[in-house]
């Protein structure tokens, strides 16, 4: 039996995650010589959509990760010049962040790798397929969410 048909076997939660762990591991790879981590590059792009002045804690729930580990990884993203802390003038409480110049030409070089590994990786896949590929995708997650919102609410 072929790896195609063990895999096409099986539940398709479990295929979603085997493709994102390759997923990662290929743009790990093709973003080596960056020395971006997969949790560095992600908090960038995460930025860049949600514009300047996130909060950490709304960076958080968008990245779908706990404080401590997206902490270090902002000290680092600071250390390196490619973000910017500041304090909310609202609430001394509420840090605020935002990409720095060099954040945002880094962010540039890593879209572009990023597309040509997408562009690689949905070759000989038809615009239409692809198109249905993503809105199905979309309502798979809004269907997660929308169970996570129901589980949370049951408790």
């Amino acid at each position: 039996m072929t790896e195609d048909v063990l895999f096409a076997r099986r539940p398709l939660g479990m295929r979603m995650a085997m493709v994102v762990r390759q997923w990662r591991a290929t743009i790990d790879r093709a973003l080596n010589d960056t020395g971006m981590t997969q949790s560095s590059w992600t908090v960038l792009m995460q930025l860049h959509q949600l514009g300047d002045n996130v909060s950490v804690s709304e960076l958080a729930e968008v990245q779908g990760i706990e404080l401590p580990p997206l902490m270090r990884t902002l000290t680092q993203l600071e250390k390196q010049g490619l973000i910017a802390r500041t304090t909310s003038p609202y609430d001394k409480r509420i840090r605020l962040l935002a990409l720095t110049a060099d954040g945002q030409r880094l962010l540039e070089r890593i879209t572009q790798v990023i597309n040509a590994c997408q562009a690689r990786a949905s070759a000989n896949i038809p615009a239409a397929d692809l198109a249905v590929f993503s809105a199905t995708l979309n309502q798979i997650a809004c269907n997660l969410r929308v169970m996570r919102e129901d589980d949370t609410q049951t408790e």
